[in-house]
């Protein structure tokens, strides 16, 4: 019988802080019933989530979740039954709490739900999932199983390829320039330089920058000079520096803003 408050000091154990222990159990669990629902091949997991299993490294841990739906509507009745669909795992019951909302950030048009997860017990945690829509079907998402603090088994799910998580990260970059305060995003695009498909990359950025008619950067030269001005800018390179915990990986920023710029110039 699974007991939430057992399994947050299981992985508060492995180097998580409380709060970040208890988010995990959420997601774990979240993962885990979207692999045994019937709507399994229909949402791809992407964003922190992602970042921090493919790294596995505990200092990219996130409490947020981020899920895109394929071929599935982002209707409040389609929500609804997705959440209700999730009750499939043994002895965890997951229910909607308050209202749907609407999601309007940077590079980012959605909607937030928030889930009361509980046990047979009587524990619950408090999480939320930020939905969107994945469109470009054209990019192909990659097959992915997840640990989990459920089992040994894991979840098996659909993600973002690293070369999408790159690409949108870097879009978003593009987009803002030094008003962006997406200053994890830097740190994620260091690492994510070095385990790359160029050929897999070059789709991508077709597909979300050089293509998109949102977008003023239609080739590489564009994006240099638009990334060397960003990177050049004193106020955006100090606020990086002083955002802490945004820099997971734990070198000079101005060592990662260098790996950036010299992997965007080799391509």
């Amino acid at each position: 019988m699974a007991n939430l408050e057992e399994l947050a000091t299981q992985v508060k154990n492995e180097g998580h802080s409380e709060v970040n222990a208890e988010a995990k159990v959420c997601q774990d669990i979240v993962l885990k019933a979207i692999s045994q629902s019937s709507l399994s091949r229909n949402v791809t997991v992407k964003g922190g989530v992602v970042m921090r299993s493919i790294t596995g490294d505990v200092r990219r841990a996130t409490q947020d979740m981020d899920l895109d739906f394929l071929r599935y509507s982002l209707s409040e009745t389609a929500i609804r039954d997705f959440v209700e669909k999730l009750n499939c795992l043994e002895g965890i019951t997951i229910t909607i709490t308050g209202d749907i909302e609407e999601l309007s950030q940077q590079e980012y048009r959605g909607k937030r739900v928030y889930v009361t997860l509980s046990d047979d017990t009587g524990h619950s945690f408090l999480s939320k999932i930020d939905l969107g829509v994945h469109k470009q079907v054209q990019i192909e998402q990659d097959e992915y199983c997840f640990d989990v603090c459920l089992d040994d088994v894991g979840a098996s799910l659909l993600i973002n390829s690293k070369e999408q998580i790159f690409t949108e990260k870097l879009r978003s970059l593009l987009r803002f320039g030094p008003l962006s305060t997406r200053y994890k995003d830097i740190f994620d695009l260091c690492y994510l330089s070095d385990y790359l498909d160029n050929t897999k990359l070059r789709q991508c950025m077709d597909t979300y920058i050089f293509k998109d008619p949102g977008m003023r950067e239609t080739n590489m030269k564009a994006v240099m000079n638009r990334v060397n001005r960003t990177f050049s800018d004193r106020l955006y390179r100090r606020n990086i520096e002083r955002a802490g915990r945004a820099n997971w990986i734990g070198i000079k920023t101005s060592d990662a803003l260098e790996k950036i710029k010299d992997f965007l110039d080799s391509l």
